[in-house]
């Protein structure tokens, strides 16, 4: 029986060891599994065999040791994986917030580009740019080659440029209306109309009367007063004597110009493009080479007569192409002896009112900029004539755009909302996007090219210190334009008229204290953006708070239709 007792206890000593070993083997490969990683079903096992030794009582306080350690490194290697899973969803995320960038980019540039509505604007909008480019081109030109003879000629050339900008922006309506009569002629020809063609010549023919005729007014008066106009705008006396020769002979290149500006209105009709670019591109050659020769000899004169030969070169060129094409009668023709009828000149005072009053509110205003710039000195007037002349020269960017806008929501505002609706969105889009371009390069030119113009150190200085207020103005002021011409597209001229009025009133109020407080050329400047931002207002707040104007995004079907009703009335009372 002793033995019996001593053998059990051996039997269940060397079971007990047995037991141990399978725990520690157990353990041990309980941690191998956790180190190397392993998934949440070798976790589970483990936990089963825990449990199951657990309930036979084969468990030691070291065993557990081990099974903790290996929790810490599965919970280890659990955290470093979140923190991978994190960095990837960083990295997504970032990634997909450039890829929504770029996709936003690509569709509002979709938006701009794309669409019958587009194709239209840039149709009618880059072949109108060559004209309204041409004479800002040659002053410009002028500007470069005069400005390396002397700051007084420079400053004399300052009031003579802001002159001609007045005329020639005055009856720049001339190439608009004669755009639109022989357009919508061109399609019936194309139909087959055969009175079409006879129209079309009716249409330039009378076109070129008004041209050359207007021109022949502007050279006589402006030879007759050349002196008395200059006076007129602030020259001093110290530089009639330099100014006003250039005043009466540049005076003769007038008739030429807006015959020029009507015969381009001919070929943008037809859609012909190429023919007036190829043009203005040849007198712009001649103009330099003109300038080349004959400043050096003959100065502020010999500018004048390089501008004049390059825009009778134009005129000619352009005359001959439309007798080429059969769109003016033959010389002696029986057309040529018939006058324009009552119904003929209303056509054209109809389309052109609105852009007339607009242009003359406008050039007023750069007008007496030019008199205050004056009154501060030769050195201050001839700076404002550089940044003057190239804001001028970029401004035109966006006329073309404001021509597009006048014709287009004219043509759609009462007839297809919708249409209207997207072409102006496209304009104010167009015309941000142009606005900035034409900024950066203002800025450039201000700040870092005013030696191309001048070599005086101090003008140059004078040109830098109004650099960033060019940048401002210069994108705020197409916006401005392009809403200007939508709004008198959608017939609310008469507010827009009232506009310009209370804008030149307030600008002469700010430029007096200018003067009087000897502010330089920054004073006018800052005049030059509080003008620009204070249209801007005016126009979002006709058409966004009063409620009286149209509204220019037509958000509301009634809004459109109560302004289409006002632009109606308008011209009834007009009539």
């Amino acid at each position: 029986m002793m033995m019996t007792k001593k053998r059990k206890q051996v039997l269940l000593s060397r079971k007990s060891k047995k037991d141990g070993d399978d725990v520690r083997t157990t353990t041990t490969t309980t941690t191998k599994l956790f180190s190397s990683g392993k998934g949440e079903g070798a976790r589970e096992r483990t936990i089963a065999n825990y449990y199951d030794r657990s309930s036979r009582g084969g468990f030691r306080p070291e065993d557990f040791s081990s099974a903790d350690d290996g929790d810490e490194k599965f919970a280890d290697d659990e955290e470093e994986h979140r923190r991978r899973r994190r960095r990837r969803r960083k990295s997504g995320e970032s990634a997909s917030s450039s890829s929504s960038s770029s996709k936003l980019a690509e569709l509002s540039m979709k938006m701009i580009l794309d669409g019958e509505e587009t194709k239209e604007i840039f149709n009618l909008a880059v072949p109108a740019l060559g004209a309204l480019l041409a004479d800002p081109l040659m002053s410009l030109i002028d500007t470069m080659f005069v400005g390396r003879i002397g700051v007084n000629e420079l400053t004399a050339l300052g009031p003579n440029a802001a002159i001609f900008q007045v005329i020639f922006q005055l009856f720049s309506f001339l190439s608009i209306t004669t755009t639109g009569m022989v357009a919508r002629h061109y399609v019936r020809f194309n139909e087959g109309c055969e009175i079409a063609e006879y129209k079309i010549r009716r249409s330039v023919s009378i076109s070129l009367f008004f041209s050359v005729a207007f021109g022949m007014v502007s050279l006589i008066v402006l030879n007759c007063f050349a002196s008395e106009i200059l006076r007129l705008v602030g020259t001093p006396e110290s530089l009639l004597a330099t100014a006003a020769p250039y005043l009466r002979i540049r005076a003769f290149a007038t008739p030429f110009v807006l015959a020029s500006y009507c015969a381009q209105g001919a070929f943008i009709g037809k859609l012909d493009s190429k023919t007036p670019l190829r043009i203005f591109a040849f007198a712009a050659v001649l103009n330099v080479i003109g300038d080349f020769l004959l400043v050096p000899l003959y100065g502020l004169r010999g500018a004048a007569f390089a501008t004049l030969f390059a825009q009778c070169a134009s005129a000619l060129s352009f005359s001959s192409q439309l007798f080429r094409q059969r769109m003016l009668p033959k010389l002696g023709s029986p057309e040529w002896k018939t006058p324009p009828t009552a119904m003929e000149i209303q056509r054209i005072t109809k389309v052109s009112s609105a852009l007339f009053f607009s242009s003359i509110c406008r050039m007023g205003v750069y007008t007496m900029m030019t008199t205050t710039a004056l009154h501060l000195g030769n050195a201050v007037m001839a700076a404002h004539q550089i940044a003057l002349n190239v804001f001028w020269s970029l401004t035109y960017f966006v006329d073309p755009l404001f021509v597009a806008s006048t014709s287009f929501i004219a043509r759609d505002f009462e007839r297809d909302a919708e249409k209207a609706k997207n072409i102006a969105k496209k304009l104010l889009l167009l015309s941000f996007a142009v606005g900035v371009f034409i900024s950066i390069v203002a800025f450039v030119v201000a700040a870092f090219a005013s030696a191309a113009f001048t070599a005086d150190f101090y003008v140059q200085s004078l040109v830098r210190s109004v650099s960033l207020y060019m940048l401002v103005s210069q994108c705020v002021s197409a916006v401005v334009f392009v809403s200007e011409g939508i709004l008198i597209g959608a017939g609310d001229a008469r507010y827009l008229l009232r506009a310009h009025v209370l804008n030149f009133l307030a600008l002469a109020v700010v430029l007096r204290v200018v003067r009087h407080f000897s502010l330089g050329l920054r004073g006018i400047w800052f005049a030059v953006l509080t003008n620009q931002i204070f249209r801007l207002v005016q126009h979002a707040n006709r058409t966004m708070v009063e409620g009286n104007g149209p509204d220019i995004f037509l958000l509301h079907s009634g809004a459109a239709g109560a302004s289409a009703e006002g632009g109606e009335s308008e011209v009834k009372e007009e009539e």
